[in-house]
């Protein structure tokens, strides 16, 4: 789950508690954090290692409703592929 903003609302929050419901594993990444120390790319590696994910469903707000989000995405993707050595 990627959003701009730290605190989830809407269809994001909806998408966590049916994660949950289901007993899936869900991670809110927030892009949005000026830690200079949170390392997204990172963190989504962390996610899907210690979950043992195979088939990853990304998830969140709307580009329309966060601009800037999608771009946002695709580089902690390629940051966490990178991490990985997938590249």
């Amino acid at each position: 789950m990627f959003t701009l903003a730290a605190k989830v609302t809407g269809g994001s929050l909806r998408t966590i508690e049916f994660a949950s419901k289901h007993g899936k594993p869900c991670v809110h990444i927030p892009l949005g954090d000026e830690d200079l120390f949170f390392d997204p790319g990172a963190r989504l590696k962390k996610f899907v290692g210690e979950n043992g994910i195979k088939r990853l469903n990304v998830a969140g707000s709307r580009e329309s409703k966060e601009p800037g989000l999608h771009d946002a995405v695709v580089r902690v993707l390629e940051d966490a592929l990178i991490i990985a050595g997938a590249t």
